[in-house]
């Protein structure tokens, strides 16, 4: 069977025994995958078992939970709860915690600081990095001052806010902390052309890495047709698809995450209805349909987020996921793992699956079954 090894960028033909038979000619053995960008509900919504079953039918074997729990991710006590939730899994999950809380990165299982998923003001912004310890902060980078659902552009009578909101953000953010002593920063789920000029500037000085989502790559405002389609930050026009994929070819955008979003129901009325689109099984199928390069893939899908993190990492025999690249289908959220059936790409046909699992040294699903 193929098997590419990001580490060593090389390709290589080994004997690599599966005890089920596929009848499909293009199966390759990667590593398994690691999100940097998921979210967890509990109370009634995705708990960790459904988000296991969900990150193991994606090809995750590790995650990390952004900090807009009920409660919030942002003390001791809370963490601990989601400790205790989540102990004893095959996917490791790892946590960031609130950047205005009190619970503080500690290296092993806390991770680093995230604002994702809370709206926060620049006094905000200025009184945690005068106060917390210095770790890297992930940042959702916006001007939540200013009102907006959609991105100017989109055709909508909704509230829209300026396709710059998300660069003056970014600005905001790492400068600030920068005066404040912070060195470390990734921009989550970057959207629009001027935060990738940006990103690219400054990233000559500072040390600051960032993400795309699959829905960014792949659906423009022109899309927006359910209220599945409204997620944050705002999908923007189609030649902004273009830009962020030529970002993450030519090295400005470091990371693949899903920023897995799950609701098992929306209220239908746009104005009202939840952001967010649930993805994490299909996210390598999406990232695949958008790139069309395996290898680009798979180094930012697996292996650059575990070095932003400083996760430790071996292939091996023992973990690896393997794909099937002529598999083609399309997207239907009712027969996902995950509780949430709010997908974006509803209807979308993609190519290539994650047809395996392995874990551990065991193969936990295969072609849609949990083995173990």
């Amino acid at each position: 069977m193929r098997v590419y090894n990001p580490l060593k960028n090389s390709w290589s033909y080994e004997d690599i025994k599966l005890p089920l038979r596929t009848h499909s000619e293009n199966l390759v053995v990667v590593p398994s995958f690691f999100d940097m960008h998921t979210h967890v509900r509990l109370n009634g919504g995705e708990d960790y078992d459904s988000l296991e079953k969900a990150a193991i039918a994606g090809g995750f074997s590790q995650v990390l939970i952004q900090p807009n729990t009920d409660p919030l991710l942002d003390t001791n006590e809370t963490h601990a709860l989601h400790e205790k939730l989540s102990a004893r899994k095959k996917v490791t999950f790892y946590r960031t915690t609130s950047l205005f809380g009190k619970a503080k990165p500690d290296g092993k299982k806390i991770l680093c600081y995230s604002t994702d998923g809370i709206p926060y003001s620049y006094r905000d912004l200025v009184n945690a990095f005068r106060s917390q310890r210095k770790a890297l902060v992930m940042d959702h980078s916006q001007m939540h001052e200013f009102e907006g659902i959609f991105y100017e552009g989109t055709r909508t009578e909704l509230p829209r806010r300026p396709i710059t909101n998300e660069a003056v953000a970014i600005y905001r953010t790492v400068m600030t902390g920068v005066e404040y002593g912070f060195c470390k920063f990734h921009i989550q789920h970057v959207s629009t052309k001027p935060a990738l000029e940006l990103i690219s500037f400054l990233k000559k000085t500072f040390q600051l890495t960032c993400e795309v989502t699959p829905h960014h790559l792949l659906l423009s405002n022109e899309s927006i047709d359910t209220v599945n389609k409204k997620v944050n930050p705002p999908l923007a026009d189609v030649k902004t698809i273009e830009s962020l994929r030529d970002a993450v070819k030519n090295g400005v955008i470091d990371v693949l995450a899903t920023d897995h979003a799950p609701h098992f129901t929306k209220n239908q009325d746009m104005k009202f209805a939840a952001f967010g689109t649930s993805n994490i099984e299909i996210a390598f199928s999406a990232f695949f349909t958008a790139l069309q390069d395996l290898p680009l893939v798979i180094e930012k899908l697996s292996i650059t987020p575990r070095k932003i993190l400083n996760i430790p990492y071996t292939f091996d025999s023992e973990n690896f996921v393997v794909l099937d690249l002529n598999h083609e289908f399309e997207v239907r959220s009712k027969d996902f793992f995950s509780k949430g059936k709010n997908c974006a790409m509803e209807g979308m046909k993609l190519k290539g699956r994650v047809l395996g699992t392995k874990l551990h040294g065991k193969l936990v699903y295969w072609d849609g079954e949990f083995l173990c």
